[in-house]
């Protein structure tokens, strides 16, 4: 009975020590103990890898983060960030047209001018923060098959043009939004000096690229071209590529992290470590991620942390 008690002692008291070395541990590591940072990104797959990026890199840092990583659609999301909802957030450059007033439409097809802009105006307007965006344009494009490319010499929209205007095949299938918009292809025709035929088009109500592109690869009614997005991970996985849109016709839209100007201020290395990871992005790399979670299941968390561990960022 003694030796029970004696055991039971020595295990409390060893408990104890524990639990008193990790509290030494923890104190001062700490930087927001009693000032969690609430960080939020759009409710989608690449929302949650971004999102868990910064939670991860932040946290290994030391910062207390309040997880509300894909917390909702662009909308919600914006409206959290200006009501102080979330202190931090992950947005796109391009959407700043919506957000802002008195810019002209052609700032926001000019990566560096688009990206300024929102910078100055929600920093004047709302107290919100752009950090310096990841190289990463996940605007509207047209893809087509590898081997389709490299048969027709195609790289460009310049020679996509030429291929139409040679007489090639195509039938490409997009959303009806895209066709009809100057930002879209009509701004791309103007632009490039084509045009397509109406029997050349599969228009759709929608403009959801998983099943652009799953037609695209599977040949559906002839599809030979298709609208995507530039970081989408079905690219990768099914070895799709993206006509280079020279001139920029659909705005540029780059991921940027954006914090409340109040938090920024109290905690100002927040900035440095966030564009560090961000520094670390492209379209390739994002449509890998994005292709690791939607192809092959992988959670978003998942994902981020091995990209970090890969490049660094974490042990």
């Amino acid at each position: 009975m003694k030796k029970k008690i004696i055991a039971a002692v020595i295990a409390v008291f060893t408990m104890s020590i524990l639990a008193s070395c990790g509290a030494n541990e923890t104190e001062g590591e700490v930087k927001n103990p009693d000032d969690a940072i609430t960080l939020g990104s759009f409710v989608d797959t690449e929302g949650g890898i971004l999102g868990n990026m910064i939670l991860l890199a932040l946290e290994d840092e030391g910062y207390l983060i309040d997880d509300k990583v894909q917390f909702g659609t662009p909308d919600v999301h914006r409206n959290a960030l200006l009501q102080g909802e979330l202190d931090l957030g992950v947005d796109y450059t391009g959407n700043g047209q919506f957000y802002s007033e008195g810019i002209e439409e052609d700032v926001w097809r000019d990566k560096d001018a688009g990206y300024d802009a929102i910078k100055v105006y929600d920093e004047e307007n709302n107290d919100l923060i752009w950090m310096k965006p990841a190289n990463a344009n996940n605007t509207e494009a047209l893809a087509v098959k590898r081997e389709f490319a490299e048969a027709n010499g195609l790289s460009t929209m310049e020679d996509f043009a030429d291929y139409v205007n040679g007489g090639g095949e195509v039938k490409l299938i997009t959303s009806q939004l895209f066709a009809e918009k100057e930002s879209g292809l009509l701004g791309m025709e103007a632009g490039y000096g084509f045009e397509l035929e109406s029997d050349q088009l599969i228009l759709l109500p929608h403009g959801n690229t998983a099943e652009t592109l799953k037609a695209l690869a599977n040949g559906t009614d002839g599809v030979n071209v298709a609208l995507a997005y530039g970081t989408d991970g079905s690219l990768a996985d099914l070895d799709l590529v993206l006509l280079e849109d020279i001139l920029s016709i659909p705005p540029v839209y780059e991921p940027s992290a954006i914090i409340r100007k109040e938090v920024l201020d109290k905690y100002p290395e927040i900035q440095e470590i966030v564009e560090s990871v961000f520094g670390l992005l492209d379209k390739e790399n994002l449509q890998q991620m994005n292709k690791e979670v939607i192809v092959d299941g992988l959670s978003p968390r998942d994902v981020a942390e091995t990209f970090l561990k890969d490049n660094g960022i974490l042990e």
